[in-house]
């Protein structure tokens, strides 16, 4: 585990062995369900990217019938270790094609490489694979590991300061967000057919996802043209995507 004094130290080091982080894991377990539920039940090989405790792979297991390897490169925040591998998302212990289903749940501002990360998912899937993406946005007005209003809009050495000041923790790195544009890029340069299903899963789990608030706001959001509707989503906290590696890709990675 972390150490006593990195803990004590930092928010987000705290927040991560928090009883509550530890319940939101089920909700995020449940989000999954709603938008990729079918595909794992159909997949014979799913990994899940960036695994973290373990929480959400283990309740997606028990709903599933189905097990699921995790890839986790930071031992300490590992809580459930069955069927999990220490290893690098962009270095992928896995044979080129193996996977029927990929989960990336809340992972790609976790590392220093989204390209590399997006490009491995993609070499791992089997042509007609899907990778299932929870992504969070660099202009979400409030930083969701710090919770301070702006953290990631700011230059790295303000950020550091602003953690500083507001004893939140030291430095603010490790963490890479990016807008909606700069990630569907990406991923569609990785080769992926790229579908935002965010609306989708607002519709379906508001109150899970935001709590009242959010839910207050997508009761009024809904009722827009459907143009409007998706500009305003691109500005949401957060997204969710499917990714899909074509049966007849040819694109060599």
């Amino acid at each position: 585990m972390k150490s006593d004094s990195k803990v004590e130290r930092d928010y987000y080091a705290r927040l991560l062995n928090s009883p509550k982080y530890k319940e939101s894991r089920g909700k995020k377990a449940d989000v999954v369900l709603h938008v990729v539920g079918e595909h794992l039940q159909r997949a014979a090989w799913i990994v899940d990217i960036g695994a973290g405790t373990g929480i959400i792979k283990k309740k997606l297991e028990v709903n599933t019938s189905k097990s699921i390897i995790g890839i986790e490169i930071d031992l300490s925040t590992v809580l459930d270790s069955d069927r999990m591998i220490v290893a690098d998302g962009c270095q992928l212990p896995v044979r080129t094609g193996q996977m029927d289903v990929a989960l990336l749940n809340h992972v790609y501002e976790h590392t220093n490489d989204a390209t590399a990360l997006f490009t491995e998912t993609w070499r791992v899937l089997r042509p007609g694979g899907i990778a299932y993406v929870s992504a969070g946005s660099r202009w979400a007005v409030m930083e969701p590991h710090y919770r301070l209003p702006f953290l990631s809009w700011l230059p790295r050495q303000v950020a550091h300061t602003y953690l500083r000041l507001t004893r939140r923790g030291e430095r603010y790195e490790d963490i890479h967000f990016l807008g909606h544009r700069s990630l569907v890029e990406i991923m569609t340069r990785a080769g992926f057919q790229v579908r935002d299903v965010t609306e989708f899963v607002l519709e379906g789990l508001s109150g899970p996802l935001h709590g009242k608030g959010w839910g207050l706001l997508w009761g009024m959001i809904r009722y827009f043209p459907g143009m409007i509707r998706r500009l305003i989503l691109k500005g949401s906290p957060q997204w969710f995507f499917l990714l899909e590696r074509e049966k007849d890709g040819t694109m060599d990675h």
